[in-house]
């Protein structure tokens, strides 16, 4: 990436934070406030209105368990989010400006990631001082799977936002198959709860290894991380797929944007 790239990944980045905020009255202060806000709200509907026993998250209250597995999802879902339609909303920019066109869509999973890596540090900083026994032995557990994570969103928002010039339906799409992806991964619940016969199937989600990777490695417990490797190599193989599409679609995405 050269001195030129880099200064309108920048700018792209600021415009990006910049519009998330504009006409708040609280402005960037919402990146603390709101996951604090959620984790009240959490802490509250599963410790009191709807009592909630978190299995195989150790002395975990189920509203730190629920909120270990949320916020890594959080971060792919908006990233994803955001990321298929960056090439069509700046459609107007890509006929004029000569950058790499998968520019568009890093800056709004960087800009996702930003976001949400500041909310789950609130969270975790206010888990601890509420007195949650979170393990802090499992940082790299957590650095790992939000590693995973952040290159699995990555790699979706590519693809799918190639795909969004070529077919207008696939951002619609992409936040149906979200939801379900979100009661397939194990954040509402512990895998140890599903049948027998069921559980071992979740694997196959990319977000389930990651998730129960990081919930692991704060709760105490045993990472997995044979699983986790695994799970790099295959978001790794998946953005250098997203990257050769990118490539091979340059030179037609302006005709249909």
């Amino acid at each position: 990436m050269g001195p030129a790239v880099r200064a309108v990944f920048r700018e792209l980045l600021r415009r990006e934070l910049e519009e998330r905020y504009r006409g708040s009255l609280l402005g960037a202060a919402w990146l603390l406030l709101l996951p604090l806000l959620q984790l009240a709200v959490l802490a509250w509907v599963f410790g009191a209105l709807l009592p909630a026993r978190a299995m195989g998250g150790g002395d975990l209250p189920y509203a730190a368990f629920l909120a270990l597995g949320l916020w890594p999802w959080n971060l792919l879902a908006n990233a994803v989010n955001r990321g298929v339609v960056a090439l069509t909303d700046n459609a107007a920019l890509i006929g004029k400006v000569t950058v790499p066109h998968g520019l568009y869509v890093d800056t709004r999973v960087a800009a996702a990631a930003l976001i949400e890596l500041a909310g789950f540090a609130a969270v975790l900083l206010a888990l601890w001082i509420w007195g949650v026994p979170l393990d802090w032995t499992g940082l790299p557990a957590l650095a790992a799977g939000l590693g995973v994570v952040a290159v699995l969103a990555l790699a979706l928002a590519r693809l799918l936002a190639v795909l969004q010039v070529f077919l207008r339906d696939i951002a619609a799409l992409t936040g149906q198959l979200l939801v379900l992806g979100f009661f397939l991964t194990p954040i509402l619940y512990d895998r140890a709860l599903l049948p027998a016969e069921v559980s071992p199937w979740l694997v196959l989600n990319p977000m389930t290894v990651p998730v129960e990777s990081i919930r692991a490695g704060l709760s105490g417990g045993l990472v997995d991380w044979q699983s986790l490797a695994v799970c790099a190599a295959f978001a790794g193989l998946l953005l250098v797929l997203a990257q050769w599409l990118l490539r091979r679609s340059r030179a037609h995405l302006e005709d249909f944007l």
